[in-house]
């Protein structure tokens, strides 16, 4: 089952759609931050230069990753300088359940200070671009636009991101999340972690993880925390050359006593009475 639900034709014209509009290239990525789909496909000649590198490459992907994770953190559009001085644009779109991923458009100079810039380009980019001469031919198929029209574009991505979201062009499973919530509880049960760790590292508000555990289960996150703790320690209680301290530390818990009462609280049984049990059923199938 895959993360994200999308409309990948109404996408495409709508990205279609702003290229026409602005002359602005402009792509979509998922949260991963996997691009999805790009408009035009191909790159402008700078760009498509440096990319052509694998260590250009490398920056140019590390310098999307970024602009998405500042534009993640701030809910809101981004406009920054990439490795090679070009600006980009970004804007995260937001769902109930967290983040699904951003749109972005740029490879684009301002239309001032063009000396400057030409050196300050020629400066980052001069390991991908040796020859000058060849360099200038591609810093003219720049496209250098005034300040107000690159507000105004990313105005427009805005609110093509509003139109995505009112339209469910783009959307989480639903299903989906609940999913990664229990991998994440099975991988951490072994640790300690809180709520807003586990908000941050599926990009999900704390909000939304507590409705969504409460509406698939029933339960509350914390109770299927404990509930896949307590499962563990079972298993470990199985090794009689493991204390009973032990196994509360394997399950992320280094209060022996809350161990004991949570696990008796969850199975009826304190961990030593389990262990007990499961050693005589053991013993008698010998």
């Amino acid at each position: 089952m895959t993360d994200i639900q999308m409309n990948y034709d109404a996408l495409s014209r709508l990205l279609a759609d702003f290229y026409a509009v602005t002359g602005q290239r402009i792509g979509i990525f998922d949260y991963r931050f996997n691009i999805l789909i790009e408009h035009p496909k191909e790159h402008s000649p700078i760009c498509s230069k440096i990319r052509s590198y694998p260590e250009g490459a490398r920056k140019c992907y590390a310098c999307d990753i970024r602009g998405m994770k500042e534009s993640a953190s701030s809910g809101k559009t981004y406009t920054y300088r990439c490795h090679a001085g070009l600006l980009e644009v970004c804007c995260p779109i937001i769902e109930e359940e967290g983040i699904a991923g951003f749109l972005m458009f740029g490879q684009v100079l301002y239309d001032r200070n063009l000396e400057r810039q030409r050196n300050e380009v020629w400066n980052r980019c001069r390991e991908f671009v040796k020859d000058y001469a060849e360099f200038c031919r591609l810093f003219e198929s720049i496209r250098k636009i005034p300040a107000d029209y690159l507000n105004a574009a990313a105005n427009i991505m805005t609110a093509c991101v509003g139109y995505i979201r009112l339209e469910q062009l783009m959307k989480f499973n639903k299903s989906s999340l609940f999913e990664q919530m229990l991998h994440y509880i099975e991988k951490k049960a072994g640790t300690r972690f809180s709520l807003s760790e586990m908000s941050r590292d599926l990009s999900v508000s704390v909000s939304t993880l507590c409705k969504t555990a409460k509406a698939r289960s029933g339960k509350t996150i914390v109770r299927l925390v404990n509930e896949r703790r307590a499962a563990r320690a079972k298993g470990l209680l199985a090794d009689d050359t493991l204390t009973i301290a032990d196994v509360a530390m394997r399950v992320g818990l280094d209060d022996y006593n809350y161990f004991s009462r949570l696990f008796k609280n969850l199975t009826g049984e304190t961990p030593t009475a389990y262990r007990r049990r499961c050693m005589a059923e053991n013993a008698g199938h010998i």
